[in-house]
């Protein structure tokens, strides 16, 4: 089971550590400060890390500098939170994943959630079949199978390594209400799984219009149970 670390002094996620549980496969842990956070980081290794910027002593760009420095954390996601652009730039420069305004809402919580760890709500559409799919990366062609296909992303079964981070270019046929269509998109690879299934797990980051809109039929036709054409 994979663990999120939430950071505030001030209750900002105190209504998210409660949800995040409901909502996906993850544990909760909480720290209060720069401090506690730091130590639950290194008793717990987190998979994510959320921070308040605006905490009293150790700001959140000073923990995520603190942990971006060390090399068991160097490729722990980290989103910090906060009001202005002085807290957006530190938090950058100190290494944050990704950078979000207060006050909070669930969809935009949550939205970063699935870019950082390709986990989704459990009640968001997502396709449990699998798609043959061809992907390029520097001109050079793989195979592979897509699991898991969801408006953000998709995790795609290969045995061909690729490192965290390489953009690659994908294209797979997706059944819709009337007929097959192909998707063509370009992806970041944002994780690498080794067990049970060896593959990536992937975002989307650029996808075409039609493709997008193949994309979001298809992803109808499979939750909501419509019988697609072969």
């Amino acid at each position: 089971m994979q663990c999120v670390l939430l950071v505030d002094d001030t209750g900002l996620f105190r209504v998210l550590a409660e949800v995040i549980p409901r909502r996906t496969n993850c544990r909760v842990i909480e720290a209060r400060n720069g401090t506690e956070a730091l130590a639950a980081a290194r008793r717990e290794n987190p998979d994510l890390v959320f921070l308040d910027a605006d905490m009293t002593g150790m700001t959140g760009a000073d923990v995520c500098r603190v942990l971006k420095a060390d090399p068991h954390f160097a490729r722990t996601p980290v989103v910090v939170a906060g009001t202005d652009a002085q807290g957006r730039d530190d938090s950058l420069k100190a290494g944050a994943n990704d950078f979000l305004w207060k006050p909070l809402d669930e969809a935009t919580f949550f939205d970063a959630f699935r870019r950082q760890l390709m986990i989704l709500p459990r009640e968001a559409a997502r396709s449990p079949f699998g798609f043959a799919v061809t992907f390029w990366r520097d001109g050079v062609q793989y195979e592979g199978t897509i699991r898991d296909l969801a408006k953000g992303g998709f995790f795609v079964r290969t045995l061909e390594p690729q490192p965290v981070g390489a953009r690659i270019e994908v294209a797979f046929d997706v059944p819709g209400r009337k007929s097959r269509r192909t998707v063509v998109a370009e992806a970041i690879v944002v994780r690498i799984a080794q067990e049970p299934e060896r593959g990536l797990g992937c975002r989307f980051f650029r996808v075409a219009a039609s493709s997008r809109a193949h994309l979001d039929d298809c992803l109808r036709v499979l939750s909501g149970g419509e019988a697609a054409a072969s």
